[in-house]
């Protein structure tokens, strides 16, 4: 019971310290009142299943509203149209499992899910179930899936085989996953359904490669707090009831929601993954923002090495700058713990992530305005995240994140974005000095730019002499 008491503990604590007000929790999480580094009974499960689950921090209300939501899991993974086709693999497969194993653990499990289904799921008909749809991914008629067999379509083989691929190289530096113990095997099967299922709900936007990660980020962390909720008749109906927000028979189902919610309902599937025009657009966003806010840089990548954006930019927008924070999965899961936190204040979380990418390109300016076209390609592709970690990741991510909300709120007035960018460049470069000469301009040569500032000529000059358009940009750090 150490594990569980731990839990309990850690959730009335948490609920105690915001007095059981959500608006109060999320905005310590945005804050950073409320990281693993500032406080001991911090639980990132409560920070997810808050959001996009209960809605709420009163105990008494999680059974219903888990129950609503995992129902809609458990009755997609019972769908004939479901079904995953294991049986069609290779018979050395790791992953092989034969169709009738398949089918009779399916119906087993449709005929009794769990003998804790009664704690948190309500024994409603699944026939009877009634589905929003905007919760309900399978806004699709079936009728749109051509079949070749009564048991899969055409390309389900295919799906999975790549699913499987994606999720064979997942996180390589991460032990658990890339071991063959049971535990790890099994956890990486949950993760293949789950990501069929999901993508056969949404046939509009298929399986892109990068959802394997980000759900695969959701389910580490998920997982690290799961539990087996005991039968024991000694504790109490409300700390079984926060039990079962950890309960690891429900963890699929929970991973199934927040996975959906958080990538469609915030926006991101839209603008990220459905359609390529939108996406082009959205990494317009980037430049136009860009052009706004720090024109040196935006001159430097776009008008003097003509660096095309969706060569770097593509990667940032769609892993939502999971592999720019580094390989330590903490800092990235920092991040997405304030995106998901602050979606009652920020309309558009895609619109927000353009703007931490600004932030992050203004910290490596340096770089940036110094680089030939292969070494800046270089940099944006391999972040150099290391060096900005000079107090610690949460501080990084805590200024990262408030600086592109002010930028965010700044959005639609020019002239406040152009402001705000010479007062980051003044934060985060205030050793950067670039003087240059302007053309068509009253201002005088040896002005010095510290951010956004009209694009300079084909001629600029630094402290240390003029220089044509083939030669590199010089700066000066100065001490």
């Amino acid at each position: 019971m150490i594990r569980e008491n731990e839990i309990i503990s850690k959730v009335l604590l948490t609920i105690d310290q915001f007095k059981g007000n959500v608006d109060q929790f999320m905005s310590a999480i945005v804050e950073n009142e409320y990281t693993p580094q500032n406080t001991k009974h911090f639980t990132r499960s409560l920070i997810w299943k808050t959001c996009y689950i209960t809605k709420s921090l009163n105990i008494q209300t999680w059974d219903s509203r888990l129950s609503e939501s995992r129902v809609i899991y458990h009755a997609l993974t019972k769908r004939k149209d479901m079904n995953i086709p294991w049986w069609d693999l290779e018979r050395d497969h790791i992953f092989y499992q034969s169709k009738e194993l398949t089918l009779t653990r399916k119906q087993s499990l449709k005929r009794n899910p769990s003998t804790k289904t009664s704690r948190t799921v309500k024994k409603t008909p699944l026939s009877t179930v009634s589905i929003s749809k905007s919760d309900d991914p399978l806004s699709a008629s079936s009728s749109q899936l051509h079949i070749l067999k009564e048991d899969h379509t055409i390309d389900d083989l295919d799906l999975l085989k790549t699913i499987i691929m994606d999720i064979d190289r997942l996180f390589p530096g991460e032990k658990y996953f890339n071991s063959l113990t049971p535990s790890s095997l099994e956890s990486k099967r949950q993760l293949i359904e789950l990501l069929f299922v999901w993508s056969k709900c949404n046939p509009q936007v298929g399986y892109k490669q990068g959802f394997h990660e980000i759900m695969g980020l959701i389910y580490i962390n998920l997982y690290r707090e799961v539990i087996d909720v005991p039968n024991d008749s000694t504790i109490s109906k409300d700390d079984l009831k926060i039990l079962s927000l950890y309960d690891k028979h429900y963890l699929p189902h929970d991973l199934f929601t927040l996975f959906n919610r958080f990538m469609v309902q915030g926006g991101i599937i839209g603008r990220f993954y459905e359609n390529e025009s939108v996406l082009w657009k959205s990494i317009e966003s980037i430049n136009v923002n860009l052009m706004k806010i720090d024109q040196l840089i935006h001159y430097n990548l776009v008008s003097k090495l003509k660096l095309e954006s969706q060569l770097w930019a593509i990667r940032y927008l769609r892993l939502l700058l999971l592999r720019e924070l580094g390989n330590d999965l903490e800092t990235t899961s920092l991040l997405w713990d304030k995106l998901v936190s602050v979606q009652k204040s920020i309309s558009s979380i895609p619109d927000l992530i353009t703007f931490l990418i600004i932030g992050l390109l203004i910290r490596v300016k340096t770089e940036l305005i110094t680089c030939d076209f292969s070494e800046c390609l270089s940099l944006l592709l391999h972040y150099p995240i290391g060096k900005e970690f000079s107090k610690s990741p949460e501080d990084f991510v805590y200024h990262l994140f408030k600086d592109a909300v002010k930028l965010y709120d700044r959005r639609d007035n020019d002239l406040k974005l152009y402001n705000y960018g010479i007062h980051l460049n003044e934060k985060w470069n205030p050793k950067l000095k670039v003087v240059m000469n302007f053309t068509n301009s009253n201002r005088n040569s040896g002005e010095s730019s510290k951010s956004g500032s009209p694009a300079p000529s084909e001629h600029a000059k630094t402290e240390h002499g003029s220089m044509s358009k083939h030669e590199k940009w010089h700066s000066k750090n100065t001490d």
